[in-house]
């Protein structure tokens, strides 16, 4: 587990995602003074972040549908299908901190479309960050012959919400970042990721959902943010 405590990390921020998640198509459907309020959002965003990761690594077996994690079984045909050939896992857990929501709530309470851009800002950056993080772990585990399978979170595909409550208490997320989840599924601080990602000795290509960022893969056609 770390976390960064200086650095502007968030200047690669895409601007074109941060409208994207706060419902608005593309830059040229914008005005100036949304475009403008949309990069003051990304720096307040940012600003506010206190962003935390934990990752644990795991034994990984797969059969049928499915997944066990040092001994821990997850049924989903789709999860088991972004997973085959991986012989190891790393829990994911991810945060941008409670300060992000604070952020959020006070402009709620008195700019409501102006939350809106905050609230795609940070959909954006714990995006931004979890890719950063990735991009580290893969150099890392490179080194030992291991490639890294994109991210599936919980909710992508039949991998059921309900896990995030056990990839929290099994990698002791709360102590360590802050994170919790409800009995329903929900975390808080809101922008958090938990994720299962696959390790193994060859290159391969998600089978799953949003892992593999391309919507096209994506069976869930009523997502709000699926690309055109």
């Amino acid at each position: 587990m770390h976390e960064i405590n200086s650095g502007k990390w968030y200047s690669g921020a895409d601007i074109a995602e941060v409208l994207r998640y706060s419902g608005v198509r593309s830059v040229e459907d914008c005005g100036e003074s949304i475009l403008s309020e949309a990069f003051d959002a990304v720096n307040q965003v940012g600003e506010a972040a206190l962003p935390k990761v934990i990752t644990r690594e795991c034994l990984l077996t797969v059969s049928g549908n499915v997944c066990v994690v040092d001994g821990i079984e997850f049924e989903s045909e789709s999860l088991s299908a972004h997973l085959q050939g991986c012989d190891k896992a790393l829990l994911f857990a991810s945060t941008l901190g409670s300060g992000v929501d604070m952020l959020i709530g006070r402009y709620s309470a008195v700019r409501m479309s102006y939350a809106v851009l905050l609230q795609g800002a940070a959909a954006a950056l714990i995006e931004l960050y979890c890719d950063m993080e990735c991009a580290l772990l893969e150099k890392e585990y490179q080194k030992a012959g291991y490639y890294l399978r994109p991210r599936f979170s919980p909710g992508y595909g039949d991998f059921s919400l309900k896990s995030q409550q056990v990839l929290i208490g099994y990698m002791s997320a709360y102590k360590y970042t802050g994170i919790a989840v409800s009995n329903g599924g929900q975390m808080t601080p809101m922008k958090s990721v938990t994720a299962v990602i696959g390790l193994s000795r060859t290159p391969g290509t998600s089978r799953g959902c949003c892992a593999s960022g391309k919507c096209a893969d994506c069976p869930n056609i009523d997502c709000m943010f699926r690309r055109a």
